[in-house]
């Protein structure tokens, strides 16, 4: 019998730390960056005691949802089918990128501003920057063999940066972000192997 409420008292602990944790990750999605333990608690249906029963405090809290965030970014960077012409692929791309960033802006921009330092938020964005590389150099192969400064110049295009500075602060629409990164990307690549070619 006690072992049976053991595990009862067990499932409801548990139940319970995966509703704070799904209440931080809604107010995030909503664009609460900095949610407090009240809204927390008040959106997980729990009262605040139970909350920091649960998480010593909310770095506490909020390291869970980076490591669970973390893992999700990975999972997201699944290369896509891509097939076509250098100018179907760049389109098809900005598309697939577009669609990630658009969904996960608010996490994204929640887990970076949660570095400690600027030293962390730069490893941070490095880290994501690598991964992001790999990707794009398997749909666009073209990139990987471009000199590095337009190499660089195209991994730029099709960062979280360049989508966030298009969509939010010169507010263009989404299928026109995409056209002007896969314009921009075809058209410093083009200009690459018409210099390769002249030399």
């Amino acid at each position: 019998m006690a072992a049976h409420q053991s595990d009862g008292r067990s499932d409801r602990g548990l139940r319970t730390h995966e509703r704070i944790v799904v209440a931080l990750f809604e107010l995030i999605r909503e664009g609460n960056l900095q949610p407090r333990g009240e809204e927390i608690a008040e959106r997980a249906g729990v009262a605040v005691r139970t909350l920091f029963r649960h998480f010593d405090d909310m770095d506490g809290l909020f390291d869970t949802a980076m490591a669970f965030m973390s893992e999700q970014f990975d999972l997201d960077l699944v290369v896509p089918k891509i097939e076509g012409s250098l100018e179907e692929r760049a389109l098809a791309y900005a598309k697939a990128q577009g669609a990630i960033y658009e969904e996960s802006r608010n996490y994204l921009l929640f887990y970076i501003s949660r570095a400690k330092t600027e030293e962390e938020a730069n490893a941070l964005r490095s880290a994501h920057t690598q991964s992001q590389r790999l990707r794009l150099w398997s749909a666009l192969p073209e990139v990987a063999a471009a000199d590095p400064d337009v190499r660089h110049s195209v991994e730029a295009f099709y960062s979280f940066q360049m989508w966030d500075q298009l969509r939010f602060e010169q507010v263009l629409a989404v299928e026109m972000c995409h056209q002007v990164i896969a314009s921009s990307t075809v058209t410093l690549l083009s200009k690459g192997k018409v210099s390769a070619n002249a030399v």
